[in-house]
């Protein structure tokens, strides 16, 4: 009887854990060895679900998308470089050719460190666009965390978003809980075009958000990258052949600081915010949703 007991723990185990469709095998593309440890909840919970991961910097030659004509990864994480390009192995027309293989891409970005050209080039082709601006910041004045952005501003709060269709079942909509809020820290925006049907927005900002460049040191910003919700933060795109990727515009969402770090939301328009409470983020349940979602475990037919 024990080990019919064991059997079926591990059976049941299973049915609870999200399995991906297309694989288990996780490239992590890291450039600074030393920012690991600042996102280890988030390893954590993506080896929990059960992924491989390989962590490799782009800098390293030997790295390939695919072996013997194959992919030898199932899905990519890509994270902030300091360098302008990511190797021979990470251009544009590799990761594009990666996606048309039917790989899934996760991308996080900074307002730290510019997007390099790959990455821009690629989102481009999948009409997702970054600013032309390199230092690109976004930051709202009236839906901020006061406890860590006072000042900048730059730690914009978002509630939780709702489902672009009723007739759309929402992945990242959480408990539905009015409170629940998302921090958004130093991140990056971009904008949409209309050209492609395939691509979707997750965290649009706040009407009262705008991105700018972080050289212009002028009080008033004049000519901003964009404003209110032509501003994406996370977007989504998903191939005609099944194929997804993710935009994350601030990668600090994953880390552990933000995973469950205390917020309160500012006064906002006319104090409608007046008197709010200190809360936990929701950070750590929307990396794990988008992050299912983008590696195929949600959404999916089995």
């Amino acid at each position: 009887m024990r080990w019919l007991f064991s059997f079926l723990v591990l059976v049941l185990a299973g049915v609870a854990s999200a399995v991906s469709t297309k694989g288990n095998r996780l490239l992590v593309v890291l450039e600074e060895k030393s920012e690991k440890d600042s996102y280890s909840k988030f390893w954590a919970d993506l080896k929990e679900r059960g992924f491989q991961l390989s962590f490799e910097s782009p800098k390293n030659d030997a790295l390939s998308l695919f072996q013997h004509g194959e992919r030898a990864y199932d899905h990519i994480i890509i994270f902030p470089a300091k360098s302008k390009g990511l190797g021979p192995s990470l251009t544009a027309q590799n990761l594009l050719k990666y996606l048309n293989s039917d790989g899934n891409i996760l991308i996080a970005l900074s307002s730290k460190t510019p997007a390099p050209t790959a990455l821009t080039a690629l989102l481009l082709e999948l009409d997702i666009h970054l600013p032309p601006e390199r230092s690109n910041l976004v930051v709202d004045h009236f839906n901020h965390d006061v406890l860590s952005a006072s000042e900048k501003h730059d730690v914009v709060l978002l509630p939780r978003p709702d489902p672009l269709r009723q007739d759309v079942k929402n992945f990242f909509g959480g408990q539905g809980k009015g409170e629940e809020l998302i921090a958004f820290p130093r991140g990056v925006g971009h904008a949409l075009g209309n050209a492609s049907p395939l691509v979707a927005p997750v965290l649009r900002a706040p009407r009262t958000a705008y991105a700018y460049n972080q050289k212009d040191e002028a009080t008033v910003v004049e000519e901003p990258f964009a404003v209110g919700q032509q501003l994406g933060l996370v977007s989504t795109l998903q191939a005609r052949n099944n194929a997804r990727l993710a935009v994350l515009g601030a990668v600090e969402m994953l880390s552990d600081e933000w995973f469950d770090a205390k917020v309160k939301r500012s006064p906002g328009e006319n104090g409608a915010g007046k008197g709010a409470k200190e809360v936990r983020t929701s950070n750590r349940a929307f990396a794990r949703e988008i992050s299912a979602w983008t590696f195929s475990e949600t959404g999916v037919l089995k």
